[in-house]
Protein backbone atom coordinates (compact mmCIF):
# COMPACT_ATOMS: atom_id res chain seq x y z
CA UNK A 1 0.00 0.00 0.00
CA UNK A 2 1.43 3.37 -1.01
CA UNK A 3 1.56 5.87 1.83
CA UNK A 4 0.47 9.44 1.15
CA UNK A 5 2.84 12.20 2.20
CA UNK A 6 1.87 15.80 2.83
CA UNK A 7 4.97 17.59 1.60
CA UNK A 8 5.64 21.27 2.03
CA UNK A 9 6.32 23.47 -0.97
CA UNK A 10 10.00 23.55 0.04
CA UNK A 11 10.19 19.74 0.05
CA UNK A 12 8.41 19.47 -3.31
CA UNK A 13 10.87 21.97 -4.84
CA UNK A 14 13.81 20.01 -3.41
CA UNK A 15 12.50 16.79 -4.98
CA UNK A 16 12.10 18.50 -8.37
CA UNK A 17 15.62 19.93 -8.16
CA UNK A 18 17.02 16.51 -7.24
CA UNK A 19 15.70 15.05 -10.50
CA UNK A 20 17.74 17.55 -12.54
CA UNK A 21 21.10 17.23 -10.75
CA UNK A 22 24.21 16.35 -12.83
CA UNK A 23 26.78 13.89 -11.45
CA UNK A 24 30.05 14.80 -9.71
CA UNK A 25 33.17 12.76 -9.09
CA UNK A 26 33.19 11.03 -5.69
CA UNK A 27 36.45 11.79 -3.94
CA UNK A 28 36.48 11.08 -0.19
CA UNK A 29 33.09 9.68 0.92
CA UNK A 30 32.48 6.15 2.18
CA UNK A 31 29.58 4.19 0.62
CA UNK A 32 28.64 7.28 -1.41
CA UNK A 33 28.40 7.98 -5.11
CA UNK A 34 29.14 11.02 -7.22
CA UNK A 35 30.21 13.25 -4.33
CA UNK A 36 32.92 15.90 -4.39
CA UNK A 37 35.13 17.22 -1.59
CA UNK A 38 33.15 15.59 1.21
CA UNK A 39 34.52 13.94 4.34
CA UNK A 40 33.19 11.30 6.70
CA UNK A 41 29.87 10.98 4.83
CA UNK A 42 28.02 7.71 4.23
CA UNK A 43 25.27 6.65 1.84
CA UNK A 44 25.13 10.05 0.13
CA UNK A 45 24.83 10.86 -3.58
CA UNK A 46 25.65 13.96 -5.61
CA UNK A 47 26.80 15.98 -2.59
CA UNK A 48 29.65 18.47 -2.37
CA UNK A 49 31.58 20.06 0.49
CA UNK A 50 29.66 18.12 3.15
CA UNK A 51 31.04 16.64 6.35
CA UNK A 52 29.70 13.88 8.58
CA UNK A 53 26.44 13.50 6.65
CA UNK A 54 24.39 10.34 6.16
CA UNK A 55 21.71 9.45 3.61
CA UNK A 56 21.75 12.76 1.75
CA UNK A 57 21.20 13.63 -1.90
CA UNK A 58 22.29 16.71 -3.85
CA UNK A 59 23.40 18.66 -0.79
CA UNK A 60 26.22 21.15 -0.44
CA UNK A 61 28.01 22.70 2.53
CA UNK A 62 26.14 20.59 5.09
CA UNK A 63 27.59 19.42 8.38
CA UNK A 64 26.32 16.57 10.54
CA UNK A 65 23.01 16.07 8.68
CA UNK A 66 20.83 13.06 7.89
CA UNK A 67 18.06 12.50 5.33
CA UNK A 68 18.57 15.72 3.39
CA UNK A 69 17.57 16.31 -0.23
CA UNK A 70 18.84 19.50 -1.88
CA UNK A 71 19.68 20.94 1.56
CA UNK A 72 16.11 20.42 2.78
CA UNK A 73 15.50 18.23 5.83
CA UNK A 74 13.24 15.20 5.32
CA UNK A 75 12.17 12.54 7.78
CA UNK A 76 13.72 9.09 7.47
CA UNK A 77 10.39 7.74 6.22
CA UNK A 78 10.03 10.48 3.57
CA UNK A 79 13.61 10.00 2.40
CA UNK A 80 13.26 6.22 2.07
CA UNK A 81 9.97 6.60 0.19
CA UNK A 82 11.63 9.07 -2.20
CA UNK A 83 14.54 6.65 -2.78
CA UNK A 84 11.98 3.96 -3.68
CA UNK A 85 10.23 6.45 -6.02
CA UNK A 86 7.07 6.50 -3.91
CA UNK A 87 7.00 10.30 -3.62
Amino acid sequence: MKKEFKLTKEKKEALEKAKKKPNFYCSICSNCSDCSNCSDCSYCSDCSYCSNCFYCYDCSDCYDKKYMICNVQFTKEEYEAWKKNLI
